[in-house]
């Protein structure tokens, strides 16, 4: 019942606060980050750092909502003056959202870390790779600096 309601609550903010005319341009990271996320899954069933109840249908609930949701929101609201200061606050602001989430699993036994190799500080410090590898994912397939030229030049579909 929790996954279902976690389901549920993320899309509902999804359908409330997403910008949904820039689709486009946000679901390829959206995209990028459920394959980690499903990357992940595959590696922690054989290597477990980290525990969520054995079922598919968690594995997917993580992969279909939380990891879509929250890249579509981070991407969107993201500043719009990219000074250093700015961007490490609204970093530092969406890993605490994430390790928050991360806490709230683990407080209510919905998450374990089995092994003891993992633990809330190295998820956080996950956490800030992880956006930091979305942000740059977006900047490059959107045309941002060092985006490949293929990239930045529009396509020229005439028929």
């Amino acid at each position: 019942m929790f996954w279902s309601i976690r389901f549920i609550v993320f899309w509902g903010v999804w359908l409330i606060w997403a910008d949904k005319s820039r689709w486009r341009e946000i679901v390829p990271v959206c995209i990028f980050a459920c394959l980690l996320g499903s990357l992940t899954d595959t590696l922690v069933h054989y290597y477990p750092l980290w525990f969520y109840e054995a079922s598919l249908w968690v594995e997917w609930n993580d992969d279909l909502s939380v990891y879509p949701v929250v890249v579509y929101l981070f991407i969107q609201w993201l500043p719009q003056d990219r000074k250093l200061s700015n961007m490490l606050l609204y970093w530092f602001c969406w890993t605490l959202l994430a390790i928050a989430i991360e806490w709230v699993h683990l407080r209510l036994g919905y998450m374990s870390y089995p092994t003891g190799e993992w633990n809330l500080l190295l998820s956080y410090i996950a956490d800030w790779l992880l956006f930091t590898i979305f942000y740059k994912y977006h900047q490059i397939f959107n045309g941002g600096l060092g985006a490949p030229a293929f990239v930045k030049q529009p396509l020229n579909r005439q028929f």
